[in-house]
């Protein structure tokens, strides 16, 4: 499964999610080892929902966030870990992302690891970036069903201190409407231009992403 193309229903109980406490994450046996690297100090993390990625790649594991022991700041909500590997996911997506920034840039990737086939997930992932510094997180996923984000659509509201970086998807006709770029949210944004920080690049890079299927 991929994020280009997510359709999922379902219903959710925001007390629940809001409340969610996130404990600390034992890696499975089948989720290889962080390169070993240092968060530039000053960093500002960006929260990433993925499906998953191969974090090994060099130029993706010089760009994650990190804490003072140099240990990942992420987390994979179907494995109730912090390792969120998986290495058919989104790994072009995060290395597009690093790739957007200058070397210098201040910031950093911090990957939530999400199910979008689980109603509670994405909200869950929101949930996570909410109890960290990060408060841009950028959202992949689309689909042309506004119903199927109707749980999404609460868990913004409700997070409505985080910024939410959509796909822009430049490639669909005028008028043509896709979700969650116009589920009509005030802080849902697919215009890098229009936010003035260092997340802006990124913000840039997955507003131009086209959402027609190869």
């Amino acid at each position: 499964m991929t994020s280009r193309n997510i359709l999922w229903r379902g219903s959710w109980c925001l007390g629940a999610v809001a409340g969610v406490l996130i404990p600390i994450g034992i890696a499975r046996a089948a989720d290889p080892k962080v390169p070993p690297a240092s968060d530039v100090a000053g960093r500002t993390p960006v929260a990433v929902l993925t499906v998953g990625f191969d974090y090994t790649r060099p130029e993706i594991a010089a760009r994650l966030a990190r804490d003072g022991e140099g240990e990942i700041i992420a987390w994979d909500i179907p494995g109730d870990d912090r390792y969120p590997y998986d290495a058919a996911g989104d790994t072009d997506l995060m290395a597009g992302l690093a790739g957007a920034l200058a070397a210098t840039a201040p910031v950093s990737l911090l990957p939530v690891r999400v199910d979008p086939a689980d109603p509670a997930s994405l909200a869950k992932g929101l949930a996570f970036a909410s109890r960290t510094p990060a408060r841009v997180v950028i959202v992949p996923m689309w689909s042309s069903d506004k119903v199927a984000w109707e749980t999404f659509t609460r868990a913004v509201a409700y997070f409505s201190d985080l910024r939410i970086a959509v796909r822009g998807c430049p490639d669909l006709a005028p008028g043509e409407a896709v979700y969650p770029r116009d589920l009509g949210l005030p802080n849902i944004t697919a215009d890098g231009n229009a936010v003035l920080d260092p997340a802006s690049p990124m913000i840039s890079y997955v507003a131009a992403l086209p959402c027609r299927l190869p």
